[in-house]
């Protein structure tokens, strides 16, 4: 049942699959439950792509890529400062 609760499936889907699969009855309580469980792996899922588009930026830098260069392909300024931020902290 989790693995369907935390699947990319949409909220609507996931109380659909709880009603006809596992005869639960949606209240306005379980109903909340969900969407939070919802709204917890859309962050979950959005910080992971941020931390491996900053990761990708860092390996760029650390190839001497330049900042045009990295912009380019499709980061923007604010990833790129960040990433460079991060470089800096944790050397």
């Amino acid at each position: 049942m989790l693995e369907k609760l935390l699947s990319q499936t949409s909220a609507g889907e996931k109380k659909r699959i709880l009603t006809e699969e596992y005869g639960m009855i949606m209240t306005t309580e379980l109903e909340g439950r969900i969407q939070t469980m919802c709204n917890l792996s859309e962050n979950i899922k959005g910080q992971s792509i941020k931390t491996e588009r900053l990761n990708a930026i860092e390996r760029m830098i650390k190839a001497d890529a330049t900042k045009e260069q990295i912009i380019s392909f499709g980061y923007t300024e604010e990833d790129f400062a960040e990433a460079e931020s991060l470089l800096c902290t944790n050397a």
